[in-house]
C-alpha cells in the first residue's frame, strides 16, 4: 500500500512525464534504482541545442506550496546518488560515457490552490 507522500511522488512523476514527452523528450526507463544506493526518477534521450542527442537524467520533485523547497530537496548527497545510478545505468546499458553527450535535470512541480507551477532545470556540473 503508497503512502500519500508516494502517491503525490507517483502524480508528480506522471505530470513529468507528460511535460517532458510534449517538449520532445523520449522516455526511455523511469525509476531506476539501484538499491538504496542511488535512483532516477526519469531516464530520456534529447535533442539538445548545442550538443544534439542527449542522455537526460531528470530527478522529480512534488511539493504542495511554490516555496522553493522542490529546488532545495535536491543537496549533495542526493546529486552523488543520482550521478551514482546514472553511471550505473551506463553501464549496464552499454552506453559510452565519453562519447554520449549526457545531462542532468530536475522538474519541480508545485500545486497549490488548484494552480500547477512546473519548473524545469539543467543540473550545472561542477
Amino acid at each position: 500500500m503508497q503512502t500519500e507522500k508516494q502517491k503525490t511522488g507517483k502524480w508528480g512523476e506522471d505530470i513529468a512525464a507528460s511535460f517532458l514527452v510534449n517538449k520532445g523528450y523520449d522516455i526511455i526507463d523511469r525509476n531506476f534504482s539501484i538499491h538504496k544506493k542511488g535512483e532516477v526518477d526519469i531516464i530520456a534521450w534529447h535533442a539538445k541545442k548545442y550538443f544534439g542527442k542527449t542522455l537526460c537524467f531528470i530527478e522529480i520533485k512534488t511539493r504542495g506550496s511554490s516555496d522553493g523547497s522542490a529546488e532545495r530537496s535536491v543537496g549533495k548527497k542526493k546529486l552523488q546518488s543520482l550521478f551514482f545510478a546514472a553511471n550505473v545505468y551506463c553501464n549496464w546499458h552499454g552506453i559510452d560515457v565519453d562519447r554520449t553527450a549526457i545531462q542532468f535535470e530536475q522538474v519541480s512541480i508545485y500545486f497549490m490552490g488548484g494552480k500547477m507551477d512546473i519548473r524545469h532545470y539543467e543540473i550545472p556540473m561542477g
